[in-house]
């Protein structure tokens, strides 16, 4: 665990949800995406088969967790960059 006090841990953080899947919607747009093979095969590619939050039936762990906890997140129009849009 870090050295982080509570004083100091909490200046980071608090209970605004929408803020918090906005963080979830920034690590998809640079980790879903794979920028490099996408400039190589002019064509979307995704991580997806390697994905740790894809799982069996092809929906991604982070956007159905997205839809539950913020509801009013327009979670169908823009949310982050996945390949497969189950949830």
């Amino acid at each position: 665990m870090s050295n982080l006090n509570t004083q100091e841990f909490m200046k980071c953080g608090g209970d605004d949800m929408h803020k918090a899947i906005d963080g979830l919607d920034m690590f998809t747009k640079n980790y879903c995406l794979n920028v490099k093979e996408v400039e190589k095969q002019n064509d979307l590619v995704f991580r997806c088969s390697e994905c740790p939050f894809s799982i069996e039936d092809h929906s991604c762990l982070i956007k159905r967790f997205a839809s539950i906890v913020d509801k009013e997140y327009a979670i169908d129009i823009g949310f982050g960059a996945m390949g497969r849009s189950n949830y």
